[in-house]
């Protein structure tokens, strides 16, 4: 199956047609509006930047793979669009997070872990100041850490009711997370991750996602590997569709 690109996304809800190539990436997205010269793919990179470097190379890293996992389930147009940009703009309500509560060493006690639950709220607020970015994205963002059992926060959405850009979000973040080292403990191996997704399918993940994602690990592994902090986005991507393609 060949590999959609942002550029070849013509929702309803983005404006005039782009008449001009995105200055930072080159590209002529068809059915978007440019911003200041930008598509929407550059300026959600451009928003990435301002998170610290671990914090920016996970968004990366959390694009890449569920971009992967919507391929493996054959998803297109606004709703891999939204898989894409809810990926890069998942954590950007950790801006509003005090530092020394994400880098802290230990558990969170529970004032701290209800105020690192507020970063999906904050991070569904700064998206949807967006120009042109359409409201399907700040739902993702919101989105984010709900469960497929109800159990999630901030809405507790269960199942269907959750957006399914959404859903591949928040597993490609849990294993992404599982995979990194972190302050308060070192990565799990890649094989131990993959454990636990497919022990919470049907529990925190959606069954289908979780199977996705498994599948398109063990399809990308060498890749995903390879390029732990995803510091060549485009390029990565490319050359991912690009085996795609061949295959």
């Amino acid at each position: 199956m060949r590999s959609r690109t942002l550029r070849e996304y013509c929702p309803h809800d983005m404006g005039p047609l782009a008449s001009r190539r995105c200055r930072r990436c080159g590209r002529t997205p068809t059915g978007e509006r440019l911003v200041d010269g930008r598509c929407l793919r550059c300026r959600a990179l451009e928003l990435v930047d301002g998170l610290d470097a671990d914090l920016a190379g996970h968004a990366r890293r959390v694009t890449m793979l569920s971009i992967q996992v919507a391929d493996e389930l054959r998803l297109a147009g606004v709703v891999r669009r939204d898989v894409e940009l809810g990926g890069l703009l998942h954590d950007l309500g950790k801006l509003t997070i005090p530092a020394a509560i994400l880098a802290k060493a230990g558990p969170l006690d529970a004032a701290e872990q209800e105020l690192m639950r507020t970063h999906v709220t904050e991070g569904e607020r700064l998206a949807a100041g967006v120009e042109a970015l359409p409201a399907s994205v700040p739902a993702v963002v919101r989105s984010s850490h709900e469960r497929w059992d109800g159990d999630g926060y901030p809405d507790r959405l269960r199942g269907g009711a959750i957006p399914l850009a959404a859903r591949i979000v928040s597993c490609a973040d849990a294993f992404d997370a599982m995979t990194s080292s972190r302050s308060y403990r070192p990565a799990l191996g890649t094989e131990l991750a993959l454990d636990v997704i497919r022990h919470e399918s049907g529990r925190q993940f959606d069954p289908e996602v979780a199977e996705a994602l498994v599948v398109s690990v063990g399809r990308w592994r060498l890749e995903l590997e390879a390029e732990p902090m995803a510091t060549a986005f485009d390029q990565t991507l490319r050359r991912l569709r690009r085996a795609q393609v061949a295959s």
